[in-house]
């Protein structure tokens, strides 16, 4: 299966969360995976190259492309299980051609941005065009990142219910939010990934990715 994780706006965590869920998957589904690198800025590997000169285990298999992408996934795809996409924060070619060949498409929204939320409409008609067209098996949801974690904040809330009220104009989004939690940088910043990183706290970020994989049906119950 090839998963992109992406957005058209940059600096909603896109890297971040695909480290974290790209190493659940490494570690928690006994399954092959591979990340591919399509995003210029280098994010993944600047994370792996930390990684690997901590000497982290387990390494992971990463591999680069930035124009004939759609090939170099199927390619693998035959190898992995699960090829994870990462995408440039914005509407790009690379951005299209991850678009073309993914299996399931995972876009991240903070709910409380409306600049993000102002993208949104340019995300559900290229996804609404590429099912129509050239990608008739693509699948995608939206994914609520770093919401507020106080008890009183009802953004998060009344995003899913504007969206819900009119779903046929927007993309199903996933019931599993990801919060506004340290472990998710701080595990980046070392190499590592919320299911390697002890922050004496519970780590509620681990449990967040797991339960949004297995409500995503790509991590088994």
């Amino acid at each position: 299966m090839i998963i992109l994780v992406g957005s058209h706006k940059g600096g909603v965590g896109k890297s971040t969360i695909y480290i974290h869920i790209l190493m659940c998957l490494i570690l928690k589904s006994g399954k092959r995976v591979a990340a591919l690198e399509c995003d210029d800025q280098h994010s993944v590997k600047d994370w792996l190259d930390e990684r690997r000169s901590q000497g982290t285990v387990p390494d992971v298999d990463y591999y680069e492309c930035y124009h004939d992408i759609p090939a170099m996934a199927r390619k693998l795809d035959k190898k992995y299980d699960f090829v994870l996409l990462d995408a440039p924060g914005r509407r790009s070619p690379e951005f299209s051609k991850c678009l073309a060949v993914a299996d399931f498409f995972i876009s991240l929204l903070d709910p409380s941005s409306q600049i993000e939320i102002n993208t949104l409409g340019l995300v559900v008609a290229d996804v609404r065009q590429y099912q129509a067209s050239v990608n008739k098996e693509l699948k995608a949801v939206l994914v609520m990142n770093r919401c507020d974690t106080h008890p009183a904040d009802e953004d998060a809330s009344n995003f899913r219910r504007d969206i819900e009220a009119d779903q046929d104009n927007w993309l199903p989004v996933a019931r599993q939010r990801l919060y506004q939690r340290k472990p998710y940088k701080r595990a980046y910043n070392e190499g590592l990934s919320v299911h390697e990183y002890n922050d004496r706290r519970g780590n509620l970020a681990r449990g967040e990715i797991e339960l949004l994989l297995r409500e995503l049906e790509l991590l088994a119950a």
